[in-house]
């Protein structure tokens, strides 16, 4: 089937607006009083804040891997259009599936697959949406190698609002997508997908989907401390291709929205405001499609944690007795703002300060200033255990050269914290 035939593809804001109207039209109308009704009720808005819904897994029996969906709103008589944002983690997917009345798609986030019963897998990217006919079999989820989010809005009949089928194979799931990154999107709107890096390197994407994947379902580090070591890894190396993805793993693991801004202000200070502000670019094309506003931000200043005088006591006479016969400024900075303002701002632990600036130094080869925070870090109550798992994460996001490095530095902390 030719592609000019297709009824399901992304579409222009002005077709979706047509296809809205298909739907709308097959629909109660919302605002109109029903025939036959003895009282007419009071029409008052209501409106649902975003997280005042509890988000849910979706069920294994119709999706593969792991999909949390979060209501927007239900059905409401005389209405029948309900809408959910639905996160998928990389290679989650639903089952085949039809809508009585079709759906609609706006992905927000990460790299979305669609396909309908026949056709070639369409990709799409936070902007595009897409409009699924009525009883139109297909699936949708993310990309083998990106989270993606969505926002799904269709209609019910009778109480139903779909018909679920067998689940997608693997056979299936593993199709070429038709296309490439729309046009339009950002060049740092996600990963590249596995058939891209397959066209260039064949064993890069075997790795990338067998032993990147078992990599982040080791225990040890929590998937939330494996997000937090990897983007601390990225911004410290400036690498900003893939930081889109790891951005929206990050806040999917359970980051906070506080914490993906701290991390970046915080690497300010040991990768440079260079790298910093290159993830300011990329993790604002992250947060506009997610619907982060300012609310979500920790403020620039405020209240403090309390600081610990004889630890820092004994670091600030160890700092000038080394630098300050040599740069009294960086006494200074060293101080004020970076030891009595930066460490103490709330908005992020100390210990996951402490575990971001240890990767972002290993990751940079600063091998002379891990010690000191290494031995921070496990003060603030990261754990050998902990520890011994960032450095196995950071093989892959800092390569083999700076972790074996930092090793024998590790083991001599490790060994003097025993004794």
């Amino acid at each position: 089937m030719s592609r000019a035939n297709y009824n399901f593809m992304p579409v222009s804001w002005r077709t979706l607006v047509k296809a809205a109207g298909v739907i709308v039209l097959a629909l109660p109308a919302i605002l109109r009083a029903q025939d036959g009704v003895a009282e007419k009720q009071e029409s008052r808005i209501e409106i649902k804040r975003r997280g005042s819904q509890p988000p849910t897994e979706a069920p294994a029996e119709h999706f593969t891997g792991r999909v949390r969906i979060e209501p927007l709103f239900q059905e409401n008589d005389p209405s029948r259009t309900s809408a959910a944002y639905v996160t998928f983690e990389p290679g989650a997917h639903s089952a085949w599936h039809t809508h009585p009345l079709g759906q609609i798609l706006i992905v927000t986030a990460g790299t979305c697959w669609v396909q309908r019963w026949g056709d070639a897998i369409e990709e799409l990217r936070p902007g595009d949406a897409v409009w699924i006919p009525p009883g139109q079999k297909h699936w949708h989820g993310a990309s083998p190698t990106s989270a993606t989010t969505h926002i799904a809005i269709q209609g019910a009949v009778d109480g139903k609002n779909i018909d679920w089928m067998e689940k997608v194979t693997e056979k299936q799931y593993n199709m070429k997508p038709s296309t490439k990154t729309n046009a339009q999107s950002d060049a740092f709107s996600s990963l590249l997908t596995l058939d891209d890096i397959r066209t260039v390197a064949p064993a890069l994407a075997r790795y990338t989907k067998e032993t990147l994947a078992d990599l982040w379902k080791r225990p040890g580090l929590s998937a939330r401390d494996r997000s937090l070591v990897t983007i601390a890894a990225l911004i410290a190396r400036n690498q900003t291709t893939e930081l889109p993805s790891q951005f929206n793993r990050a806040l999917d693991n359970g980051v906070k929205v506080s914490e993906v801004s701290e991390v970046i202000t915080h690497l300010a200070f040991y990768s440079g405001w260079a790298n910093a502000m290159s993830a300011v670019a990329v993790a604002k094309g992250v947060f506009r499609p997610r619907g982060i506003g300012a609310d979500q931000l920790p403020p620039a200043s405020g209240p403090l944690l309390p600081i610990d005088k004889a630890a820092e006591t004994q670091r600030a006479t160890s700092v000038e007795q080394n630098v300050g016969s040599v740069a009294p400024g960086v006494v200074q900075y060293t101080s004020d703002p970076l030891f009595h303002d930066l460490w103490l701002r709330p908005a992020l632990a100390p210990r996951d300060r402490s575990l971001v600036t240890v990767s972002a130094l290993i990751a940079s080869g600063q091998v002379a200033q891990i010690t000191y925070h290494l031995n921070r870090a496990m003060d603030n109550g990261l754990t050998k255990s902990e520890a011994s798992e960032m450095l196995t994460q950071l093989l892959f996001y800092a390569g083999w050269p700076n972790v074996f490095s930092a090793i024998p530095v590790a083991k001599e902390v490790f060994e003097k914290r025993t004794k």
